[in-house]
């Protein structure tokens, strides 16, 4: 391995103008980001998550209301009353939730619909149409991916896994940078073969360590999303001693696309506020 894709270095380089950025807002439009998540209490990993962000919102003076509901009534009580604040310039709703829970997320005014998720905010990224809020996750593959300078014009790009964070609204993106994209997903066949092939793999299953050094091509560039447990340390999709020499560049984990989609979440909470 040559290169480690470290996410912190790409951090560090967008929440550089974050503090310059609000203070501008205050300034011109008397404005201060005020973000809203919403949540069902339950899943452990994903209230730690929450406190994440909330921790990060408050570290850059950003207004952060939590609120986590008992029941689905309840949630849909929450909702109702944060869509009518209009001090309100950012809302989320923390995964996963009960699929009558989740629909409501098109019912998220476009301009506040800060992880870009809704079928809005999808479309308009499919289109081509200028879209600042693009699920976080996926535009954190691209930022490291243009942090370290690797041309993507005309490679030949294996995504794997199609969820609507990572995997779908990669495609427009990749796309944009003129790449040739292959989806692979668990119903591929041949999918060793076609691993094979690629010049950059952005693995986004969640199978701890599922590639391996006799998937890919001497000098490949790997991209890991998956966040998995194994005896309580966190692994990723990549098996990142068996590949590290033989890939060119690899991201760890955990230290790589996890930090640059925290940092991404704070910076689409101001760009919201910007284009208000």
């Amino acid at each position: 391995m040559e290169l480690l894709l470290e996410g912190k270095r790409v951090a560090e380089n967008i929440k550089k103008n974050f503090e310059a950025r609000i203070k501008t807002l205050k300034q011109q439009k008397n404005k201060t980001p005020y973000v809203a998540v919403l949540g069902i209490t339950g899943d452990e990993a994903s209230l730690t998550y929450v406190k994440r962000i909330e921790k990060n919102c408050e570290k850059y003076g950003i207004q952060c209301m939590i609120k986590i509901a008992q029941n689905q009534e309840e949630f849909i009580q929450n909702f109702k009353q944060i869509k009518q604040k209009k001090e309100i310039t950012g809302i989320m709703f923390q995964q996963p939730l009960p699929k009558k829970i989740a629909e409501l997320i098109n019912q998220i005014p476009p301009e506040k619909d800060i992880e870009g998720v809704s079928d809005l905010s999808m479309g308009k990224l499919f289109m081509g149409q200028e879209n600042s809020n693009i699920p976080c996750t996926s535009k954190a593959v691209i930022e490291i991916l243009d942090f370290y300078k690797i041309d993507l014009r005309g490679k030949n790009i294996v995504v794997v896994g199609r969820s609507n964070v990572v995997g779908k609204p990669l495609i427009p993106q990749l796309l944009n940078r003129d790449a040739t994209i292959t989806i692979c997903h668990s119903k591929t066949k041949n999918i060793k073969e076609i691993l094979k092939q690629a010049d950059i793999i952005i693995m986004a299953i969640g199978k701890a360590k599922f590639l391996k050094k006799e998937m890919i091509k001497q000098g490949a560039i790997l991209i890991d999303v998956g966040i998995n447990f194994e005896e309580g340390k966190m692994v990723g999709d990549i098996d990142f001693e068996d590949v590290k020499e033989k890939a060119f560049a690899v991201t760890p984990v955990p230290g790589g696309v996890g930090i640059v989609t925290n940092i991404l979440l704070i910076d689409n909470i101001i760009t919201s506020v910007e284009q208000l």
